[in-house]
């Protein structure tokens, strides 16, 4: 039976030209060698499977090689391409440090540097993960790195840059390897289809790019995986089935539901992908990124952002022609705010729903607005710098719903006064300036003439929305605090948890702080606090009112004799061992 040999290793880049994804790269590094400026110690760092060691073993080659080509790659027939490729050069060492991290490993290291080379010109030394060497082993290796013999040549390789101490990276040319594109990725992948006679889908390559996050050699090992379970043909079908990953009809289906302002498709859309298996979380990270290459495929200068083959990026452009950017953006900012509050949910299904639904209510509106008796024309704007309320004040509708059609009678007015329009509900902090503006006092008259039963209080009427309860005001001031101390805030945290605010009126509530330190901190966060319970809860007209209140008769700190005095009264010995002692109490 053959031996199998996986596409990482089958495949793996045995020339400059061959590496993917690092011109930048390999470009320096083939003038250096073609300008005979090669350095004495390199360090290449980047995420993994991104040709860090790959790319030290091509230098490695190429410098040790006594006939190169004029394209600088190697010859292939010399004593050390072939000990290479024969995997037994005598002037090639790899070093794990992962597994080599002592200092005893460093002076063996050492030791064997001392021996010039017998075949070639260099002695080139590939020390992989390098950061996991001990402290004692880098200072050990600092006067080695820094003037090694002229023969020897050192490339260490990590991919945790910041665990290097800046000796050494001061002692090393660096070499930052990127995450390789999912279109570079996937062009090499059909290749590689090519060459196995594999019949692969592009969206199905596509699919195993972006998995990959940027690894080629995560890439090809989901390769290897689904050609195992597909043989040669490898379709979209067989990948989302064995990656579990959501297919994009599930967010253009999505998408065209919020679309219509049909809540409810969204919701059976949502239940039919959990239904699957699916994570919930998982689909609100996937609808964001719909959204986001939606919102790129607006603009021409953002096109080449989106990372989709070319088939789905026309079903892209046509979907962003339908969406209103606004959609989009609040979109993005009400998934955010899901996704940091779905592992602490203890109803994420409903929070997810939530959010589709209040997404369905904000497209109606973004795109024909809505009322009760059906779609109506966009509310004009009196300036630019007043944001329209989406619907119109009662009044107005009333008004409005009085006027006949030329085809229709006027019909009588109803007995007894009249109702006013439901409140319509909004997006978390979506807040518009006119509800903090009072009513001129044409309004205020006919506001009280249509509703007599009603009264003003305070400065200005309140409009319908959300009223204070006690539950709501504890989760909204809760939620803001915990904010505080994700942000490094824990003072401020530990202010607004000290005490429970309290509801003084219909629109205003109290809170207690008992020392100057607590005063100085409320000062400051008050008016972002304000605003983060005006937007959540829905009050616009909301007050905070901070009372400082001294505490009396603080329990006093004990003195050293009062501490004895305590002990001693558990343990009456104490007090033989003070005397015999003559011990001072203080």
């Amino acid at each position: 039976m053959e031996r199998y040999v996986v596409s990482a290793r089958k495949y793996r880049p045995d020339t400059f030209d061959s590496v993917v994804g690092q011109e930048h790269v390999t470009g320096t590094l083939k003038n250096a060698v073609r300008n005979n400026h090669v350095a004495q110690a390199f360090l290449f760092t980047g995420p993994r499977g991104v040709g860090k060691t790959t790319c030290a073993r091509i230098l490695a080659k190429t410098i040790n090689c006594e006939k190169l080509n004029e394209d600088l790659s190697t010859c292939g027939e010399c004593l050390s391409c072939k000990g290479f490729d024969e995997g037994h050069s005598l002037n090639i060492f790899e070093l794990d440090a992962a597994s080599n991290n002592s200092v005893e490993d460093i002076r063996n290291l050492i030791q064997q540097v001392q021996i010039a080379p017998q075949i070639g010109t260099k002695k080139v030394y590939i020390i992989d993960e390098v950061h996991m060497l001990s402290s004692a082993a880098f200072n050990a290796f600092l006067k080695t790195l820094e003037e090694p013999p002229s023969y020897a040549i050192f490339i260490l390789a990590t991919t945790e840059k910041h665990k290097i101490i800046p000796t050494i990276l001061s002692r090393c040319q660096v070499f930052d390897f990127r995450r390789i594109t999912v279109s570079d990725i996937a062009k090499h992948l059909a290749l590689i289809a090519k060459k196995e006679g594999i019949t692969a889908e592009a969206q199905a390559l596509h699919t195993i790019a972006q998995k990959a996050d940027g690894g080629l050699r995560d890439a090809l090992s989901i390769f290897d995986q689904l050609v195992s379970f597909g043989g040669d043909n490898l379709t979209y079908a067989d990948v989302l089935m064995n990656l579990n990953v959501l297919d994009h009809e599930h967010y253009f289906n999505i998408t065209d539901s919020l679309l219509q302002g049909d809540a409810a498709g969204a919701l059976v859309v949502f239940n039919d992908i959990l239904y699957q298996g699916f994570d919930g979380h998982l689909f609100v990270a996937g609808l964001a990124r719909h959204f986001r290459d939606l919102l790129v495929s607006q603009d021409l200068r953002t096109i080449p952002l989106l990372e989709v083959s070319e088939e789905l990026g026309e079903r892209y452009g046509a979907q962003a022609e339908a969406v209103p950017r606004d959609l989009l953006v609040q979109g993005l900012d009400r998934l955010g705010q899901v996704d940091s509050q779905y592992k602490n949910s203890k109803e994420p299904r409903l929070l997810v729903e939530l959010a589709l639904i209040q997404l369905a209510q904000t497209s109606k509106h973004a795109i024909a607005g809505h009322n009760g008796n059906g779609p109506v024309p966009q509310v004009e704007k009196k300036s630019p710098d007043v944001t329209a309320d989406p619907l119109p004040s009662a009044p107005v509708a009333a008004a409005n719903s009085a006027k006949p059609t030329p085809n229709q009678r006027p019909a009588d007015p109803p007995p007894g006064p009249s109702r006013p329009a439901p409140p319509q509900k909004r997006m978390a902090g979506a807040v518009s300036i006119r509800q903090h503006l009072a009513p001129s006092p044409e309004t205020a008259s006919t506001s009280l003439a249509d509703h007599p039963g009603e009264q003003p209080t305070g400065k200005a009427a309140h409009r319908p929305g959300r009223e204070l309860n006690q539950a709501l005001l504890m989760k909204t001031w809760g939620e803001y605090a915990k904010g505080l101390k994700q942000q490094g805030k824990s003072s401020m945290h530990a202010t607004l948890i000290a005490n429970k605010p309290v509801i003084i009126g219909p629109h205003s509530i109290s809170f207690t702080i008992v020392n100057s330190v607590q005063e100085n901190y409320m000062r400051e966060e008050k008016p972002m606090l304000l605003g983060h319970l005006r937007r959540e809860m829905e009050i616009p007209d909301l007050e905070l009112d901070v009372i400082k209140r001294e505490v009396a008769n603080m329990r006093p700190r004990y003195t050293p004799r009062d501490r004895f005095m305590i002990m001693a009264e558990k343990n009456p010995a104490l007090l033989k061992l003070r005397e015999d002692l003559d011990l001072d109490l203080g």
